[in-house]
Parts: C-alpha cells; sequence; structure tokens
C-alpha cells in the first residue's frame, strides 16, 4: 500500500500537469494558426499591400464596433459591472506607464524612440486578441470583467499614447490639435461600439418582466433579424483581425533599434503581464477584484496581448520613429503565442485559471 500511494500521486500529477499543458495548448493554438494562414496568405502573394490595407480599414471600422457591442450587451444588467476593476485597471496602467518612461530613459537616446517604447508598455491588443483570450479562458464570467475593463482601458490607451508621442515627438515644435484629439477619441469605433451597449444596457434596466421573470422587449428575441447580423460582425472581427495580425509578420528593417526592440519585447511580453497579475493577485486579497479564476482569466487578457496595431499608424500620423512601433506590433505578435503559452500553463499550474 505505502508503494502504491506515491505511484498513484504521481500518476494523478503527470494527468494535471497534462491537463494544464492541454489547457493552455487549446487557448493559444486557434490564434496561432490563424495568424500562420495570415503568413501563408502574404507569402503565397494572395494578399497584396492593398488588399491589406482595405481589409484592415474594413475589420477596424464594420467589425470592432459590433463586438465591443456585443461585449457589453452580454453584460446581464448595470450592477454587473465591477467598478472596482475599473479603477484596478487605470491604476496598474498608470504603473506600467511608469516603467515605460524609467525604460526609454535608460535604453534610448533618440527623442523619437521614447514615446514610441513608452505606449509599448502599457497599450495593449486588449480590445481584439485580449477579449477573445478572456472568453476562452475564463468564459461568460471573464467576459462580463472583461467587458467592464474595456472602456477605460481604451480610453486610457488613446489619451496616454497621444500626449508620450506629444512630448516625444521628432517635431516638437508642432501644435498640439486637442478638439482633433478629442475627436478622434470619442469617434473610435471601439467607443462608439462600448457606447451602444452601455445604452442598450441602461434601456435594459427599465424595460418590465413578465410572469416568468423575462424581459418584455429585447433584441435577441423580438429583433433578432438586426441582433444576428450585429452578432455574426462581431464573430468575424476576432479571427480576421488575426489573419491580417499574421499577414503583416515582418523581421526585416531592425537595423539599429536592436536595443531598444529587446527591451520593449520583454516589457510588454514578460514585465507587464507579471506586474500586472502581480498586483491583481493583491488587489483580490484585499477585496478590490472579484476573488477566483473569472478576473485572472480577463486580465490576462489585458496584460499579456501584443500591442496594439493601431499604435505604429498612430506613432506615424504624431512623428514617433513609426518603424520602431511596427516593429513593436510584428514581434509582439509573433512572440505572443509563445509567451501566452507560458503565462496560462504557470496560473494553470498554481491554480489561478
Amino acid at each position: 500500500m505505502s508503494l502504491r500511494l506515491p505511484i498513484l500521486a504521481a500518476v494523478r500529477g503527470d494527468f494535471s500537469m497534462l491537463d494544464t499543458f492541454f489547457y493552455a495548448f487549446n487557448a493559444v493554438t486557434p490564434m496561432l494558426l490563424l495568424m500562420l494562414l495570415g503568413c501563408w496568405l502574404k507569402q503565397s502573394k494572395f494578399f497584396d499591400d492593398a488588399i491589406l490595407t482595405k481589409l484592415n480599414t474594413f475589420a477596424f471600422r464594420f467589425g470592432i464596433s459590433p463586438l465591443m457591442f456585443c461585449n457589453v450587451y452580454a453584460i446581464p444588467s448595470l450592477a454587473d459591472i465591477h467598478l472596482n476593476s475599473m479603477v484596478f485597471v487605470l491604476v496598474s496602467c498608470l504603473v506600467l506607464t511608469g516603467m515605460g518612461v524609467i525604460e526609454s530613459r535608460l535604453f534610448t537616446k533618440q527623442r523619437s524612440r521614447r514615446g514610441i517604447m513608452i505606449q509599448n508598455s502599457f497599450r495593449s491588443n486588449f480590445a481584439i486578441i485580449g477579449t477573445s483570450l478572456s472568453a476562452s479562458l475564463g468564459g461568460a464570467a471573464a467576459s462580463a470583467i472583461s467587458a467592464s475593463i474595456q472602456a477605460p482601458t481604451i480610453i486610457y490607451y488613446n489619451v496616454v499614447a497621444v500626449l508620450c508621442l506629444t512630448i516625444y515627438s521628432d517635431r516638437p515644435d508642432r501644435a498640439v490639435n486637442v478638439r482633433g484629439i478629442l475627436k478622434k477619441i470619442a469617434t473610435n469605433p471601439m467607443i462608439l461600439g462600448q457606447v451602444a451597449g452601455l445604452i442598450c444596457l441602461c434601456i435594459r434596466e427599465f424595460i418590465p418582466v413578465d410572469a416568468q421573470g423575462e424581459l418584455v422587449f429585447s433584441l435577441e428575441r423580438d429583433l433578432p433579424f438586426l441582433y444576428e447580423a450585429v452578432s455574426d460582425l462581431a464573430g468575424m472581427a476576432t479571427p480576421l483581425i488575426l489573419v491580417l495580425l499574421g499577414a503583416r509578420v515582418n523581421f526585416s528593417a531592425v537595423g539599429d533599434m536592436k536595443t531598444e526592440l529587446a527591451v520593449g519585447v520583454v516589457q510588454r511580453l514578460i514585465l507587464a503581464p507579471a506586474v500586472g497579475l502581480a498586483l491583481a493577485i493583491g488587489a483580490q486579497a484585499i477585496g478590490l477584484l472579484p476573488a477566483g479564476p473569472a478576473a485572472i482569466s480577463a486580465l490576462v487578457g489585458m496584460y499579456g496581448s501584443p500591442v496594439a496595431a493601431a499604435s505604429a499608424v498612430m506613432a506615424e500620423e504624431m512623428g514617433g520613429d513609426a518603424e520602431l512601433a511596427r516593429q513593436y506590433v510584428v514581434l509582439t505578435a509573433a512572440l505572443i503565442m509563445f509567451t501566452l503559452f507560458v503565462w496560462i500553463f504557470l496560473l494553470r499550474t498554481v491554480g489561478l485559471l
């Protein structure tokens, strides 16, 4: 009996480790396959730059808004919006931004690269890859938390990125068009989709219920033709953008920016999730975040995602080093599949997922 128990424990341990491996593998591999498909389509000349530009515009304008709307609309009620989580993510973004400021001072002398490094330190692709990963890891509960923190996070990303790129622009005398900046933020498809979802969520609070406790009116039941069309667009957004990200993978033009690239990639893929998740565990301990794996699942998507693809476009428009920004997008998107796998595996192993 004494011999069989250690053997049985070892076998159970092996099965547990194997389950953890497949949990992480199944969460990450679908995204990797879609990115590899995009890479192959570009290499086989099925995609050219003109097509990619149009598809990117289509996905950004007509895919992200429905996706954001559906994420918010899926929240059962306003009571399920986690205000503490919103406060926490803003504080954690400030911490990551501070790390980026320090790194930009230590590891580059070029003014136009400092704003890019700071933006990379906090601005993840949470709205697209992060939300998909959150749902994959934590289901509906994680999606609800993810939807709650998207709006303040996206606003922070856009506002602080504009400030950083303006301060460290290679055209420091360029006038800052505050009105134009605010207009871009207000018309951002991510923000518009979330605002529309929040309006519907508020209206839902005043809709009466029948004897069975169901709403007398809902988009899903009473306007299915509209809701299904929006849902189909939302379902298309994430896989399309992952394919397009894969099509953009290009390791050329590294040049003399190896130090900045190395520091930025380590910050985005290793330090940001390490610091963010450590803060999250502490916040759960004091009751600032909901306990359980749902919150961690949502935050893995936030901290562990690659840098947002829109950051390169913004960098070019505002006088930053656009080439460095593009390389950050490419490298973090290419390497995220490996680092995400490790993070998911570790968190699953210690019981946080």
